[in-house]
């Protein structure tokens, strides 16, 4: 708002005033109104004129402002459609213009497009007539060349010879296609008989010559005229007979370690591997002689490739090669040999010679491997691409005729044993260019010892290539070649199950062998037809494991809740194997055969995790596991736990309690196939896969199956030592209780039977404390405590007793309390400290018999049961104490 306009000045207020943001209606008019206010203050009365005069005139200059404002808003509206409809136009005129500029890109683009059209057209044309000159001069040449030895004349490819190795190189390639031409049946006619003849023999005599210049060259160590011999022959016939002399001289097929005979070296070698038929002996190292044979492997390859990669234009096909014969006639030759001999003499032998010897084939492999990724592939893949930069006409892998090699066919698919990805430290050789007549190759071996020298692995030469990072980083391109050999070398001894054949008939033989002093005991004690019901008995009562054992878990814990669950702390730790009474050889579980078979069978799934594939690993083991199972729990658990059974069959003998020792080293036996299971095997057939539900509803139902035969065996010593201790107690006398005033024997120590009783009772205790848990143990000892209370309170209403009998019987009773009190059990102190104070009725005096019964514990006893011990005291008839107690 300008100046001119601002309604401020005619009301007295600063310029600006109506355009501030904090205006407010009240602050005006007590602006406009300042002066009335101060008159009126100083009045007396109120008086309004003044006020409406001031408003008035207020009202009439915003009535005027308002107009004025209305003015300038329609003027400034009209002056702003006209602006907008100037920029309409505008805008219109340059959106046509825009049209046309772009139609006239467009058809200078389709000018350019036909005329680069053109150009390529030309230019192809131009590409094929050139390609046709260089192939009618190379006709032409090969004419001139045809006639002139048609006609014996020799001159110019001897020429040709003496220019160096360029000369060498195009006078093999010119004899190449020569031989190429005259093996047409067009030739063949006698008029070029004599033409053919020539070049044979010539090219016969090429080849005896540049092969002989290497062969020299070789001998001498000169890669130079080796490089050049080897290229000139390789543009000859692809380098098929350079190679072969190269591998036919190599100084590792001639030396005199591998010259001798095999069979001297095995058996020298074979005699060191002391133990290897032992099942007691930890495997043995591998074979000297083969670790020694890979340790040379490894040193000869690593030197040579920096021979071959100057020597020849395609290094990977010899090393392929070289590695091919190592590994088919030195190491297989040898390996059979070695395994021949240890089949020979035992199974385990044979089979602990196949792994340690896979397990270094495996390493050597590995780390060639190793090497092949870091040096040997970045390497050519270089050379490679530097060849087809510089347009080369024959590449590493553009190789003529029947010399092509596999190197375009490596299988770069990851083997079943992963390449190890440290680093390895080692002598590698420097590839340093010394040809200086092959120009071409220069540049790119300078940039290969530049990118070798500072990096450590495939991925930084492969950026010089264009080669990706995750295009098979850190596998080379003789990794599935490397594994083939590997592979071939134990065919024939792991495929088709025969490795598997072998071990699991290893592996029940070894447990036999393992088993023979416990099965030699058991036969002995087991007569015709003896343990026979006793063995349906086990069988009838386990049987049914099977239907559940699937759904019970796989921790000692989920399956064991019950007599195997026993304390693993203190003396009573299911580890501690010399703890407590130990049980008679001949009838116990013997943990150390236990760990014997653990021992075979972990050393067997060694094996058959190092022999067989990945994918066969968790099934070869899985079969091996079953095989444990079954013989662990057939042959080894139930016939001890069949024995101990049946020893609690004679009752004219005191129990023996030795068997709660059987209990113990079946529940160890149990936790160490545990343990077995979760460190042996899990880690090779995985969670959660059907083999893992298969193996462990399979250990599972051995471990329910020996905790309902531990819980048979343990009801059956309950019952047979409640049996042995009513029969002690039915050798009471009847005068037992009526002792004469002198017997102070009898008044000290109590009667014989009551000693034997808690001498047996402290036996079963201690035998309970030494080879159970506590829960186990309150278990048993609640048992026999019962039945001890149960038989003493039938025992003790078959005997009169006289008042000296009393002191007889307390003292027996508290012999009785003695015992039970070391149980440990609550409820059964409890009960026998009733029983304690029932052997009171037999001292106190007649009148006080009556509150002893109505106000003691006795007086929650059943009234029969108390007047049936009242009326085993001695006075009872004489001095009427039934009828009182009635």
């Amino acid at each position: 708002m300008s100046r001119a306009s601002d309604p401020s000045r005619d009301f007295g207020l600063p310029e600006g005033y109506f355009e501030q943001n904090t205006f407010l209606a009240d602050d005006f008019i007590e602006e406009i109104s300042r002066v009335d206010i101060e008159f009126a203050r100083k009045n007396a009365l109120f008086e309004p004129k003044p006020f409406v005069r001031t408003f008035e005139r207020a009202l009439d200059k915003l009535l005027a402002a308002q107009s004025n404002l209305d003015t300038n808003i329609a003027q400034l509206e009209r002056t702003a459609g006209a602006c907008a409809e100037d920029h309409r136009k505008k805008m219109v005129r340059l959106k046509q213009t825009f049209g046309t500029v772009g139609s006239s890109f467009e058809k200078l683009e389709t000018q350019i497009s036909e005329v680069s059209s053109n150009t390529i057209r030309i230019g192809e044309q131009l590409d094929t007539v050139a390609k046709e000159k260089d192939r009618a001069e190379a006709i032409k040449e090969l004419v001139e060349f045809y006639a002139q030895l048609n006609e014996g004349d020799t001159r110019h490819l001897d020429e040709l010879l003496e220019g160096g190795s360029e000369g060498m190189i195009k006078v093999a390639n010119t004899l190449r296609r020569l031989n190429t031409i005259i093996m047409d049946n067009e030739y063949s006619a006698p008029a070029n008989a004599k033409a053919k003849r020539q070049i044979e023999i010539y090219s016969e005599n090429f080849e005896k010559t540049v092969l002989g210049t290497f062969e020299a060259a070789y001998r001498d160590g000169d890669v130079h005229n080796m490089s050049v011999s080897a290229r000139t022959l390789d543009a000859f016939n692809g380098g098929v007979s350079v190679v072969k002399a190269y591998i036919n001289q190599h100084p590792f097929f001639l030396s005199s370690m591998i010259s001798q005979s095999q069979d001297s070296i095995a058996e020298a070698s074979y005699q060191s591997m002391e133990g290897v038929s032992d099942i007691n002996h930890l495997p043995p190292p591998p074979d000297r002689w083969l670790v020694q044979l890979y340790v040379d492997t490894r040193s000869v390859m690593f030197k040579d490739w920096a021979i071959v990669s100057k020597v020849f234009p395609r290094p990977i096909e010899i090393m392929q090669q070289l590695l091919k014969r190592v590994f088919e006639q030195t190491i297989q030759s040898y390996l059979e040999t070695l395994f021949a001999r240890a089949e020979g003499q035992s199974k385990l032998a044979f089979l602990r010679v196949l792994a340690s010897s896979h397990l270094e084939t495996r390493k050597l492999v590995e780390d060639l491997q190793r090497f092949d990724a870091e040096t040997i592939t970045p390497a050519v893949m270089v050379l490679e691409s530097a060849r087809r930069s510089g347009n080369s006409s024959q590449g590493l892998l553009d190789m003529p005729g029947d010399a092509q090699t596999a190197s375009a066919q490596f299988s770069r698919s990851r083997s079943r044993k992963n390449v190890n990805k440290s680093s390895k430290s080692g002598s590698h050789a420097s590839i340093d260019d010394d040809d200086d007549d092959l120009d071409d190759e220069a540049a790119a071996r300078d940039r290969l010892g530049e990118a070798r020298s500072g990096v450590s692995s495939a991925v930084a030469i492969a950026a010089l290539i264009g080669r990706s990072e995750g295009d098979n980083a850190g596998v080379g391109l003789l990794h599935g070649f490397l594994n083939r050999c590997c592979d071939d070398l134990f065919e024939s001894y792991i495929a088709g199950g025969n490795y598997m054949g072998a071990e699991q008939t290893h592996l029940k033989e070894a447990f036999r062998q393992a088993l023979v002093p416990f099965v030699r005991v058991h036969t002995e004690r087991q007569g015709p037809s003896r343990g026979k019901a006793l063995l349906g008995m086990i069988s009838s009562v386990t049987g049914s494991v099977s239907t559940v054992s699937n759904n019970t878990g796989n921790g000692p814990s989920a399956t064991l809740g019950g007599m195997v669950g026993t304390s693993n702390s203190g003396p009573n730790s299911s580890n501690s194997t010399a703890v407590g009474a130990p049980a008679e050889p001949d009838r116990s579980i013997n943990t150390s055969i236990a760990r014997m078979l653990l021992q075979v069978h972990a050393e067997a799934i060694s094996r058959a995790v190092e022999l067989e594939s990945d994918a066969a690993a968790p099934d070869a083991v899985a079969a091996l596991t079953c095989q444990l199972i079954s013989t662990l729990g057939d042959e080894y658990v139930f016939p001890a736990l069949e024995d101990a059974l049946e020893s609690l069959q004679d009752l004219r003998h005191e129990p023996d309690i030795a068997m709660l020792g059987v209990i113990r080293m079946a529940n160890v036996v149990v936790r160490l196939l545990q343990i077995h299971f979760q460190r042996a095997i899990v880690p090779f057939i995985g969670n959660g896969n059907y083999i893992y539900r298969d193996i462990v509803a399979e250990k599972n139902q051995l471990m329910s199956r020996v905790e309902l035969s531990l819980n048979l065996i343990t009801n059956k010593l309950i019952g047979v030592c409640t049996q042995w201790i009513g029969g002690i107690l039915g050798k009471q006398r009847k005068g037992d209780f009526r002792p004469a005033e002198d017997d102070f024997t009898a008044f000290e120590m109590g009667t014989q039977p009551c000693r034997q009783c808690t001498d047996f009772l402290r036996r079963v205790e201690q035998a309970c404390r030494q080879n159970l848990g506590t829960e186990n143990q309150e278990r048993i000892l609640a048992d026999v405590g019962n039945a001890l209370h149960r038989i003493l309170m039938e025992h003790l209403r078959k005997y009169v007793v006289s008042v000296a009998g009393g002191l007889v019987l307390a003292k027996d009773v508290s012999r009785y309390r003695e015992a039970i009190t070391s149980f440990g059990v609550p409820a059964l102190n409890d009960k026998f400290a009733v029983l304690q104070d029932i052997s009171n009725i037999f001292l106190v005096q007649p009148t006080a018999l009556k509150s002893l019964l109505d106000e003691g514990p006795l007086s929650r006893l059943d009234r029969a049961t108390l007047q049936a011990f009242v009326q085993m005291r001695e006075d009872s008839r004489s001095s009427s104490l039934v009828k009182q107690f009635m």
